[in-house]
């Protein structure tokens, strides 16, 4: 289901990604309204959902999270998704699992995890293996990073209604 957005939307939500700590007075001199009707658009995006939430981006290389990886996990026959919650819920109760995405195909989950050493990564994968139900993980280590957007762009105003009119 589409929001609807106007342009003082978008751009609140382009200063708000820039910095979701930049105050609504400084918001409102950019978008040329008064703070208490940046304050009510932004309460009104919160509401609607369009702002998931607020978090403090935190830099892995700075916390001892150099190595990041990917592993396609397949379950036994007979696990997939029909009896996969106590799966999901071990692996999500990873501290170093970031993403767990279930997928289509040869395999039934794709997760993503940052370690600060290989031998942290082994004992990830170790521990996810010994899962009752993992029949095995494939796994692709990252070299570099090009790009890794903390949070999605925001969509075109076109293209904005035409989610909105599909709705």
């Amino acid at each position: 289901m589409g929001v609807s957005l106007d342009g003082i939307d978008r751009h609140i939500l382009r200063l708000l990604r820039q910095d979701g700590r930049m105050a609504h007075a400084v918001i409102a001199k950019e978008v040329g309204l008064s703070g208490p009707a940046v304050h009510e658009r932004v309460r009104k995006l919160e509401q609607s959902g369009v702002i998931a939430g607020y978090t403090a981006i935190l830099d892995p290389e700075a916390l001892d999270r150099s190595h990041v990886a990917f592993a396609l996990v397949t379950l036994t026959e007979g696990e997939e998704f029909a009896r996969d919650e106590p799966i999901v819920a071990r692996i999500c109760e990873e501290p170093d699992v970031l993403e767990f995405h279930r997928v289509a195909g040869e395999d039934c989950y794709l997760v993503k995890m940052r370690t600060s050493t290989n031998k942290e990564l082994e004992q990830l994968l170790r521990r996810i293996r010994s899962i009752r139900g993992v029949a095995r993980s494939r796994t692709t280590i990252v070299l570099s990073t090009e790009l890794e957007k903390p949070t999605i762009e925001i969509p075109a105003e076109a293209r904005t209604k035409q989610l909105t009119r599909a709705s």
